[in-house]
């Protein structure tokens, strides 16, 4: 099955009002650190656990599922894969504007 990174995996989506700004952040090899913020195909993460002083992106599609409980975030892939993250198509899309 083929998921689209910057889509929500069935199940894995939150509560329509529902922010995941301040939620922490678990890859598969452990914490990863917390959401600054959520934009709704991707999430901003504060790595200072794991490079401290540095903000990855985590597309949606990577979300395992969603620990309300416990406002925990886990991810179905290491944290070096956030490095290697191709960016959203809307990024690629040249600007028309020139």
């Amino acid at each position: 099955m083929s998921t689209d990174l910057w889509e929500h995996r069935p199940g894995s989506h939150p509560a329509a009002d529902l922010s995941l700004a301040g939620y922490e952040v678990h890859a598969t090899d452990g914490p990863l650190g917390r959401v600054e913020q959520d934009a709704g195909d991707q999430l901003t993460v504060d790595a200072g656990r794991w490079v401290p002083g540095a903000r990855v992106l985590a597309p949606v599609g990577l979300v395992a599922r969603i620990d309300h409980l416990d406002r925990v975030v886990h991810l179905d892939c290491p944290r070096a894969r956030l490095t290697a993250v191709p960016p959203p198509a809307e990024h690629l899309t040249p600007d028309r504007r020139r």
